[in-house]
């Protein structure tokens, strides 16, 4: 049979309530640790939305936290103009958007729809190997596969308390996430039930008294200089060997944002060295698909202008109608 990868980025966790980091900031357990950390709240307004116009209201419209831990970052190799930003402050600005990052795309957040369910059980059925590579922090496909299959799929690194259960599907959390955690200096997989020795850490890490931090790479252009970058580059490597080797390349709403070079530098990388390959993007934003089509052109490349849930409604037809070459029936 052959192998295929899927990737997941935002937009995949989209229909299951998690927001976008433009929307991070309207979700309402965001808004819930904004409205508790009253002096993060004020920093926010003073440095990034007030001097653009804007306020928590049209938060959308204005700087992202990609961009603002980018400038962050930037305005910290200035040291002729950093008279105004303390590291103190510096350090507190990231570890609180951390924090309200995990509130966003955690708290509140539910698999139940089951929208990947079908999806992870038909490709498993049909694919010799199958790798999930994950650009999300939250835990939406893992929920999915584990309800789905009832156990784990198999990792490229060593994880603490991971077990995995499946030798056919295998998982890529590229960008890390709220439940991957650096402690001792090693890995370790906290579970994603709420509650728990997650919710505990995390509230620590809240108020910075966290034994270990969590495994994220900095939601920045600086992200690939991060120390954590290290210990996740095994799984950049194996990503890249999947999608060289892939018979089959399902990107569901994941942009290709430009701060993230080393994904683009592999996909498009993969695509040049793997002509066979056939390529299939899912995605409800027209300029996305515009990216792809100039970057993978239309001679490999399916396109469905739409959400998962859409697509997912009828799955074996799509996947046909994108790889006729296989029997989805």
């Amino acid at each position: 049979m052959p192998n295929a990868v899927v990737i997941l980025g935002a937009g995949a966790s989209a229909d299951f309530g998690v927001p976008t980091l433009r929307n991070i900031f309207k979700d309402r357990h965001a808004r819930s640790f904004l409205h508790a950390r009253t002096t993060f709240n004020r920093r926010l307004n003073e440095i990034f939305w007030t001097p653009r116009g804007h306020s928590i209201d049209t938060s959308e419209q204005s700087l992202t936290i990609e961009e603002m831990l980018t400038i962050l970052r930037d305005w910290e190799q200035e040291p002729t103009c950093c008279d105004g930003l303390h590291a103190n402050v510096a350090n507190a600005m990231r570890r609180n958007l951390y924090v309200l990052i995990q509130r966003a795309v955690f708290v509140g957040k539910s698999t139940k729809p089951q929208h990947l369910n079908d999806l992870i059980d038909l490709m498993t059925k049909k694919f010799d190997l199958v790798t999930w590579a994950s650009f999300n922090w939250d835990c939406v496909f893992e929920a999915s596969y584990w309800y789905s299959r009832r156990g784990n799929p198999k990792l490229a690194i060593e994880l603490e308390n991971w077990r995995a259960t499946s030798k056919k599907n295998e998982f890529l959390k590229l960008h890390g996430g709220i439940n991957w955690w650096k402690i001792g200096g090693k890995l370790h997989y906290l579970p994603f039930g709420r509650g728990g020795e997650l919710t505990t850490k995390w509230t620590e890490y809240a108020d910075n008294q966290a034994d270990g931090e969590p495994v994220i790479l900095e939601p920045s252009v600086y992200k690939y200089g991060d120390d954590n970058y290290e210990l996740l580059k095994p799984q950049w490597d194996r990503f890249i060997e999947r999608l060289c080797a892939a018979d089959y390349v399902l990107l569901l709403g994941y942009s290709l944002p430009e701060a993230d070079s080393q994904a683009r530098s592999k996909i498009t990388v993969a695509f040049q060295v793997n002509p066979n390959c056939k390529w299939l993007l899912v995605d409800p934003s027209e300029e996305t698909c515009r990216r792809y089509g100039r970057l993978l052109g239309r001679a490999s490349l399916t396109t469905f202008n739409t959400t998962l849930v859409a697509f997912t409604n009828e799955l074996k037809e799509n996947l046909q109608t994108a790889f006729p070459a296989l029997d989805f029936s």
